[in-house]
């Protein structure tokens, strides 16, 4: 794999050939480390469709030890806009996520309006992955939900219907 750093710089260089160049190469032979300065870097770049990318990237790893580096740096941050990216890249993964339920439950009731709708999002589609005790833990926050904040919830609760029936 070409050096770590030199796939940075073509990353942060907004050259879309080398913004390509540098996903192909993360692609046929990326590893963690990687992973983890695209999360870091993440926060700090300005250009969507960048953003996007790199988005794409990490929601396709596959190795299960991404879930921890990508959860840590949710717990670490405290941007917004780098929050919603990081759900994103949650909530397009095939990665179960179940694990960290209170973390999502808390974002949703916590954050504003943005995190909170991509928590959401996170949250309805881990539904058929929480155990009974997750689901009866989900079931009980959701009749507490503050009303203002209802409409965040009603795709959850269409899809725990369809897990009970």
């Amino acid at each position: 794999m070409e050096n770590k750093t030199e796939i940075l710089t073509k990353i942060n260089s907004g050259d879309a050939l080398l913004i390509a160049e540098a996903v192909q190469t993360i692609q046929e032979s990326g590893d963690l480390n990687i992973a983890a300065s695209l999360l870091d870097l993440l926060a700090n770049i300005k250009d969507t469709h960048v953003i996007t990318t790199i988005s794409n990237l990490l929601a396709d790893i596959k190795e299960t030890r991404f879930r921890e580096l990508l959860i840590q740096k949710l717990q670490n941050t405290t941007d917004t806009n780098t929050q919603s990216i990081l759900l994103r890249i949650i909530w397009e993964s095939s990665l179960d996520y179940s694990p960290y339920l209170t973390t999502f439950l808390h974002l949703l009731q916590e954050e504003n309006f943005a995190v909170a709708f991509e928590a959401s999002t996170v949250i309805e589609n881990m539904v058929h992955n929480l155990s009974d005790e997750q689901f009866e833990q989900l079931h009980e926050l959701l009749h507490r939900f503050p009303e203002e904040k209802a409409y965040l919830i009603e795709n959850i609760h269409e899809e725990m219907n369809c897990k009970e029936k």
